[in-house]
């Protein structure tokens, strides 16, 4: 897989959020230095080393290098705080040394890599010492992790080696075996008091080899449960507890954790794993192993660093009278034009993707090709969506000049009798798709709203929208309309047929359940053994991927939740609002049919039903069609 993240975005990102405890101005400054020698590589996880215990305010720095390698699938750097400051920055290398087992030939490896990592001669000084010591490992776990060459710290006469995970009893066992001097009653006490915070209830240890010993001091390395702050907060207060953290370093690091991911690239901080020295028999010092990588280890966040959708509601007119509309549509107006390039630009500024430019009828709006210039040329895409209505060939020509992303035509049914129930302008939305499949345009999609007299229509829809060569349909959540009325909603057998069908559909469309509809998209995502729909996008993304802007130019979670705010920028809004805050919040406390559901994992419903038809934002939507 390519990977795509650089030294310079992990660094950057970091640099958006204030860890004072952690770094200080000359801390940062030697992450400035790496950021000039290895700014450029690209990686899928860095790894910032902090000590818990200390008042230093700097961090050995650690980037993973992928390889082609059957042998040696990755090695790493690892720049020495000390060494950052150089212009030239000596590194640590470490190396994958997991082909390497007892019980069988590891000379390849010996002659290969590792030779090449510490140079012949060394190799040949410590063999006899790294046979034993893997050897000594048989029956007891699965054999190495890495093995490391501290040549920036100048430590040319020895080798740092890992083992696999390994229980307590063993790694006492092994130590023993190989010839370590410790303390091994008060190294029993201390296995025993970490063992609960090990995620495996295993650890892996590490020490250095030389030629005729092995390292007084060794390292104990857990990884403990980071899905859940709380449980990285018990490790920390124990450690606390123990002298081995300051509590100030406790809470940037907990702060570290909860920090939001980035979208654009992904980047997510975690803790790879903790580390306990111990030598002389105690533990001397605790280490927390900061993980910033291009992966989600962990689903469970609640909003990106930054919004990715910023919907503009740029007028409230409309022709058309469709019976599900959510507009007040006697109160007709057009978001000034000013009004709307400030919020692009500041979208722009704020990292959002996608612009979603809508009404109303989005139509009617009469600087409409000037807003999708901006937003493509600030690097946005900028979507429509339209009824059909003033759409012709000439206009479409335009938008495309403009350059247009996503033109999505609103239509209910496959035929005028059923999309009337729910919508008006049949006619005008398929002429509208006409005209694009003659224009071949590429990015033509269909805004599907579910009802209960529509759903059977379903599998001709897609048919409908193979016909017009569509590229996307969307699948849509029925909101409540302006009188906040739900009249109309499909039930649960409705549901989950048209789950089922679409998980069965094999044609060129592509299908899109959007956020809202977590219902459907939690039913889509089911499978024998577990449900995919997880993580961020699951259900409702109001103030967690995307916002809104009203047409009198005020900020809103979403186009649905009509509760405006006054805020000076999207950053300040997005970090700072106690509305967000909410929203963010309300799986916490689940109410009925929500907490009695199975698919409560799995499923965020609209928070614009309860705002609107209970005046509440809370979590449990008692006219849900999967309710228990």
């Amino acid at each position: 897989m390519e990977v795509k993240v650089k030294v310079k975005d992990y660094l950057r990102y970091l640099k958006k959020a204030s860890y004072p405890q952690l770094f200080d101005m000359e801390g940062m400054h030697k992450l400035d230095n790496v950021e000039k020698v290895y700014g450029h590589l690209e990686t899928e996880e860095t790894i910032l080393e902090i000590c818990l215990s200390g008042g230093e305010k700097s961090c050995d720095y650690s980037i993973r290098i992928n390889t082609d390698s059957p042998s040696v699938r990755e090695y790493w750097y690892e720049l020495d705080a000390g060494a950052c400051i150089s212009r030239e920055i000596a590194p640590c290398y470490f190396i994958d040394a997991s082909s390497v087992k007892p019980g069988q030939d590891n000379n390849g490896f010996y002659d290969g890599p590792l030779t090449k990592l510490a140079g012949e001669k060394r190799v040949k000084a410590l063999l006899p010492r790294l046979d034993k010591c893997v050897e000594k490992l048989e029956n007891r776990c699965e054999g190495l992790f890495q093995i490391g060459a501290m040549e920036g710290r100048g430590q040319s006469e020895s080798l740092r080696i890992f083992t696999m995970d390994i229980d307590k009893g063993n790694l006492v066992e092994y130590l023993q075996e190989i010839g370590w001097e410790g303390d091994i009653p008060a190294l029993k006490k201390n296995l025993k008091k970490w063992e609960p915070y090990s995620i495996t209830r295993k650890f892996i240890l590490d020490f250095d080899i030389y030629d005729s010993s092995v390292s007084g001091k060794i390292g104990i390395n857990f990884g403990t449960s980071y899905y859940y702050p709380e449980s990285v907060e018990r490790l920390l207060s124990l450690l606390e507890e123990e002298g081995l953290c300051l509590p100030e370093k406790k809470e940037d690091v907990l702060r570290f954790i909860q920090a939001f991911p980035s979208y654009s690239p992904f980047i997510q901080n975690d803790i790879s794993h903790f580390k306990i020295p111990f030598e002389n028999g105690r533990a001397f010092m605790a280490k927390a192993y900061l993980r910033q990588g291009s992966h989600c280890y962990n689903p469970i966040f609640r909003a990106y660093s930054s919004p990715i959708l910023m919907n503009l509601e740029l007028t409230s007119r409309c022709p058309l009278r469709c019976p599900q509309c959510y507009c007040d549509l006697d109160k007709g107006k057009d978001m000034e034009l000013s009004t709307a390039l400030h919020w692009i630009k500041e979208a722009a500024g704020s990292g959002v993707q996608i612009v979603n430019l809508s009404g109303g009828e989005t139509m009617l709006y009469p600087h409409l090709t000037t807003l999708i210039r901006e937003c493509s040329a600030r690097g946005m895409k900028a979507n429509i969506a339209v009824s059909g209505y003033g759409i012709d060939q000439k206009v479409l020509e335009e938008l495309e000049e403009s350059g247009v992303s996503d033109i999505c035509i609103s239509l209910n049914g496959t035929t005028e009798e059923i999309n009337r129930m729910s919508r008006d302008g049949y006619a005008l939305a398929i002429h509208a798709l006409e005209l694009l499949k003659e224009m071949r345009y590429p990015r033509t999609c269909i805004n599907w709203v579910m009802h209960s007299h529509n759903a059977e229509d379903l599998a001709k829809m897609l048919q409908l929208a193979e016909d017009y060569h569509v590229e996307t349909l969307a699948v849509m959540r029925f909101k409540p309309d302006a009188s906040h009325q739900l009249p109309s909603l499909p039930s649960g057998k409705q549901i989950r047929e048209a789950a089922a069908l679409l998980k069965a559909y094999q044609g060129n469309v592509k299908i899109y359940v959007e956020e809202c509809f977590s219902q459907l998209k939690a039913l889509m995502g089911e499978k024998f053994f577990f449900n995919k729909n997880q993580g961020i996008s699951r259900g409702c993304g109001a103030g967690r991927d995307g916002i809104s802007v009203s047409v009198d130019g005020k900020l809103t979670p979403c186009r649905h939740l009509e509760l405006e705010e006054e805020w000076g920028s999207i950053a300040e809004y997005w970090e700072k609002s106690p509305l967000l805050y909410k929203l963010r919040r309300v799986e916490d406390a689940p109410e009925e049919p929500c907490s009695k559901c199975g698919y409560q994992k799995y499923c965020l419903p609209c928070m614009a039903v309860n705002w609107k038809l209970e005046g509440e934002i809370f979590m449990g939507d008692s006219r849900c069609p999967l309710a228990p």
